[in-house]
C-alpha cells in the first residue's frame, strides 16, 4: 500500500474537538484583525505582533478566555510521526489554540522497556456491521444490562518497529509533560491509517 494514499484515523472525538478549535480558530482571527485595524498606529510602522498583542489581550479579557486554558496537568497528547531514531520519536503536535508554547509544537517522545505499545487497525466493514448488528440485537433484549458497543478497529501488540513516519499516535505518560520537550511514554497507539477512495 502507498503510505502516500492513507491518511490517519481521527476518532470522533477528536474530530469535534478539532471543529471546535477551527470555530475558536476563526472566532480569534477575526478578534485580531479587528483589533488591528483598532489599534495599530496609523503614523507608524505597522506590525503584525502589534496586531496579535492586541487582540490577544482582548481574547483574554473575553468570555471565551477559559476555552484558551491549557490544562496544568497534561498526561496525554496526539501527534504525527515526523522521524524514529533507535527509542526516541519525534512527535508533531498540531494546535489550533494561537497562545500555547511554539516550542512544544515538537516533542520527543522516548519508548522504554515499560512502554506499552498498541497497533490499531481498521476492522473490515462486514466483520464491523454484524458485530454491531448483534450488539444491538443484544441491547434490545437486555435493557438492564449495560454493554460496550464493538470498536471499529483490531487492536494487537506493536513494536517501535513499527512506527514509522507520518504514523498517527495517540501518547499516554505516567508524568506531567505539559511543558517537557522530550517525556517517555507508558503507552503509544499506533492510530490507523484510511486507504484514499479509489474513483
Amino acid at each position: 500500500m502507498d503510505q502516500s494514499d492513507t491518511q490517519p484515523l481521527v476518532c470522533p472525538s477528536h474530530t469535534t474537538h478539532y471543529a471546535a478549535m477551527v470555530i475558536l480558530g476563526m472566532i480569534i482571527g477575526a478578534t485580531a484583525l479587528g483589533a488591528y485595524i483598532k489599534f495599530a498606529p496609523v503614523d507608524e510602522a505597522n506590525t503584525y505582533q502589534a496586531g496579535f498583542d492586541a487582540a490577544k489581550k482582548l481574547v483574554e479579557q473575553s468570555s471565551i478566555a477559559p476555552m484558551l486554558q491549557t490544562a496544568e496537568d497534561i498526561r496525554s497528547l496526539s501527534g504525527s510521526v515526523t522521524s524514529v531514531e533507535g527509542n526516541r520519536i519525534t512527535l508533531h503536535t498540531a494546535s489550533m489554540n494561537p497562545f500555547e508554547d511554539k516550542n512544544l509544537a515538537d516533542r520527543i517522545v522516548v519508548v522504554t522497556a515499560d512502554t506499552k505499545i498498541l497497533k490499531l487497525t481498521q476492522k473490515d466493514p462486514k466483520t464491523f456491521q454484524s458485530e454491531m448488528d448483534a450488539f444491538i440485537k443484544n441491547t434490545q433484549k437486555n435493557t438492564t444490562v449495560a454493554m460496550n458497543p464493538p470498536a471499529p478497529v483490531n487492536q494487537t501488540e506493536g513494536t517501535v518497529a513499527d512506527i514509522t513516519s507520518g504514523d498517527f499516535l495517540s501518547i499516554t505518560t505516567a508524568e506531567n509533560i505539559k511543558t517537557l520537550k522530550e517525556f517517555s511514554a507508558s503507552e503509544i497507539r499506533i492510530q490507523p491509517r484510511l486507504t484514499a477512495a479509489i474513483n
